[in-house]
């Protein structure tokens, strides 16, 4: 393992000369009272989370997500990423829950994010966690643990790290009171909007950045409320550069605002917070959606004033979609249509929830490896050259990512699950799809734990080998591809689709004569001779190449034949290899169901 060296994380801690009259001890007394006192300084908390014993290159990621909704298809592709990085390089992906917008908060997300996770095989090695069920038979769910040396993992159970950081700030000259009522603020907004400049608290309307220490005890006593404000650089000319991890080289002004960092309830932003929870959680990449890139310049100016090295940031571009856009030309008056990307919304695409997948029946490695399409081109072609080998082996690159957004693609996502689903074995298919029926096709669920055996033999058709069943692209497929192994779904059949050039007599000739011939202990070849030799006895080619070359010769060719057997087992034109459909129904249930059109 690599020793840290002492400066490898943390930078010169800069402070700002005192103002005329600016005493930021008692200032901190003041603000914080009995807590100024016990607050711990950077340097103890530098010793509380020490850097990670990883090898060299490992890396640390997470997946800090906050509880306010349903979960994203964003949120899954994101995890996956850090994941995967994590992993494949022995680094730590952990979750952290960044819950500080208490408002917007919704009961029951952290089960949605934890057990969302655990489904599609992203479950993190550290942080927020579902202990096993006590039960240990799965009927039940779990308590939420914290697992790991660097938690708490919530942040509102960090509430004291970020008041120290506070502290520290204040002490330092980069951080103070804001004493602005909302309707101060309000005032501030539309003068700005009138002289059409940026809105905010900047320039001379940061009216508490210098504010003495008499006014502040005057604030405080009469009972107003404050929040703590970041001291933006006094020079805003400035640039900010820095290397994105998926984009490149950018570069974007210096944050000029002075920016909440502790809320008037001592809650802090997600800025702030997230800055000092990277740094002691020992991050070394941060990977998050693109919508993050008009907040790099204050994350950027947040670690270097709180001392911290910067993490490694990497922009992932969303998953977007096409709408047609219909616009009327003024001058000819012509509609002309276009296509225009947007971001998958919430509200208006019901892909972008992932119960959308599960609902459709997608499983979830359908979803993840249509995921890792959208990453990285590359993997479609490693997949064609190692269709045996788990995703999970394909070596995802940071550099490699796709800078631009991918679109969503549901054609894609069921070619995708069809290929995944006919690599799966007959016991993986039985599983995943008995979970799926469980709650979306009872009677087929109640049909398939009846027997299991016989349903695994059943899905164990043409399953394996280049020519692998692919008849299975979705879940909701099982029952169209199970019906006929049920005599309960195969009763229910009104209409048999026999082929229309045999007529009735010939199609009683042909069942009559296969029931007399037909022996469960014929090979695949023994019984299609049987087939041919009925068929030609009746008048219908031995081959369907005899057949075409002199149509007029004959009534049909041996296809025809073995269709009606075909249908009047199966109820069905599309059937697997009927040899082995025969073999898994068994001969009472073959004889008693060509027995019945006789």
């Amino acid at each position: 393992m690599d020793k840290q060296a002492p400066n490898e994380t943390t930078l010169p801690v800069t402070v700002r000369e005192p103002g005329p009259g600016e005493d930021r001890d008692e200032l901190v007394r003041l603000l914080f009272g009995d807590a100024a006192a016990s607050a711990k300084r950077p340097e103890e908390y530098e010793a509380r989370y020490p850097r990670r014993a990883l090898p060299k290159g490992a890396m640390v990621t997470r997946y800090a997500p906050s509880p306010t909704g349903f979960m994203h298809i964003g949120g899954i592709f994101v995890s996956l990423i850090n994941k995967r990085l994590a992993v494949q390089s022995e680094g730590v992906f952990y979750l952290r829950l960044e819950d500080t917008d208490v408002k917007r908060a919704i009961p029951g997300a952290l089960d949605t994010i934890v057990d969302s996770l655990a489904r599609f095989d992203l479950s993190p090695q550290e942080g927020v966690l579902r202990a096993p069920a006590k039960d240990g038979d799965g009927s039940s769910r779990g308590e939420f643990v914290q697992q790991g040396g660097y938690g708490p993992y919530i942040q509102t159970e960090r509430v004291e790290i970020y008041r120290d950081y506070a502290i520290d700030l204040i002490r330092r000259g980069f951080a103070y009171p804001c004493f602005c009522t909302v309707e101060e603020l309000d005032a501030i907004r539309q003068e700005q909007m009138a002289l059409t400049v940026k809105p905010g608290v900047h320039g001379r309307w940061a009216k508490w950045r210098d504010a003495p220490l008499a006014r502040v005890k005057e604030a405080l006593a009469s009972g107003t409320p404050f929040v703590l404000r970041l001291r933006a650089p006094d020079d805003v000319s400035g640039r900010v550069e820095w290397k994105d991890g998926v984009k490149g080289v950018i570069s974007m002004p210096v944050n000029d605002l002075d920016t909440i960092l502790l809320k008037s309830d001592g809650i802090p932003t997600y800025h702030f917070a997230h800055a000092i929870d990277d740094h002691l959680m020992r991050t070394t990449h941060v990977i998050r959606g693109d919508e993050w890139i008009s907040s790099m310049p204050l994350h950027l100016q947040l670690f270097r004033t709180l001392g911290f090295r910067p993490v490694e940031y990497a922009h992932v571009p969303p998953i977007q979609k096409l709408d047609r856009v219909e616009e009327l030309d003024p001058e000819t008056g012509e509609t002309k249509v276009s296509d225009a990307r947007r971001k998958l919304s919430k509200r208006k695409d019901p892909e972008a929830n992932i119960a959308y997948y599960r609902e459709t029946g997608v499983p979830e490695a359908g979803t993840i490896e249509y995921l890792l399409n959208i990453a990285n081109s590359a993997f479609e072609d490693w997949r064609k050259a190692n269709p045996d080998k788990p995703y999970s082996a394909f070596p995802l690159k940071l550099n490699k990512l796709a800078p631009g957004g991918a679109l969503s693609d549901m054609v894609k996502l069921k070619s995708v699950s069809q290929a995944v689903v006919s690599r799966m074995s007959a016991e993986d298919v039985y599983a995943q799809g008995l979970d799926w029926a469980r709650e979306h096709d009872k009677e087929l669920a109640a049909l398939m734990e009846r027997d299991p055996e016989y349903t695994k033999r059943a899905l164990g058709i043409e399953r394996g080998g280049k020519k692998s069943n692919k008849r299975i692209t979705t879940w909701p497929d099982l029952r169209s591809q199970l019906f006929f192994f049920y005599d309960e779904l195969y009763g229910r059949v009104e209409a048999f689709d026999f082929p229309e050039n045999v007529p009735e007599a010939d199609r009683l000739a042909v069942l009559k004569q296969m029931l007399d011939v037909f022996d469960p202990a014929d090979s695949k070849e023994a019984w299609f001779e049987k087939v041919r030799s009925i068929g030609v006895t009746l008048g219908y080619a031995g081959e369907v190449k005899q057949y075409k070359a002199s149509p007029e010769s004959w009534k049909g060719h041996v296809g025809d034949v073995s269709m009606v057997v075909r249908v009047a087992i199966c109820g069905t034109r599309n059937s697997p290899d009927l040899t082995e459909v025969m073999a898994v129904l068994g001969e009472p249930r073959v004889r008693a169901r060509i027995a019945r059109f006789l």
